[in-house]
């Protein structure tokens, strides 16, 4: 009888674990849309800012690295992280809930990507045809 009780609570922490995981896949994927499109928003305000500064001026040098790049690295990188943590205890190997975080991320921001270049016409780093500073 207490074998038959801990399999029960065993195979529901395991779908409460896959509920958390899968439904912070579908989050991320909505996070990951707003980080690839916030890197093409960033893009054009680079090109945008630098085409209006005087010549030789560099205020406007690191805006996509610290504005568009950076954000999406941090997404990517929390992203594996936490759903490293609520993955799914398995009997499988340790890396497992590694790769099964990864596939995820890179699923979601492969999402993420469609989205931004749907959004943004196929051209995620020149929207709208681009600037010639």
């Amino acid at each position: 009888m207490d074998e038959a009780a801990g399999s029960r609570i065993s195979d529901r922490r395991h779908r409460a674990e896959a509920a958390a995981f899968w439904s912070l896949t579908v989050l991320g994927a909505a996070v990951m849309c707003t980080a690839w499109t916030w890197l093409g928003l960033a893009s054009t305000e680079q090109v945008t800012e630098s085409a209006k500064a005087p010549p030789g001026d560099t205020s406007t040098e690191g805006l996509f690295v610290t504005m568009g790049v950076v954000p999406l690295v941090l997404a990517h990188l929390l992203g594996l992280v936490i759903l490293r943590a609520v993955a799914p205890h398995g009997r499988d190997a340790a890396g497992a809930r590694w790769a099964v975080a990864a596939v995820a991320v890179l699923a979601t921001s492969a999402i993420g990507l469609a989205v931004a270049l749907f959004v943004d016409g196929g051209l995620l780093l020149t929207p709208g045809g681009g600037y010639a500073p």
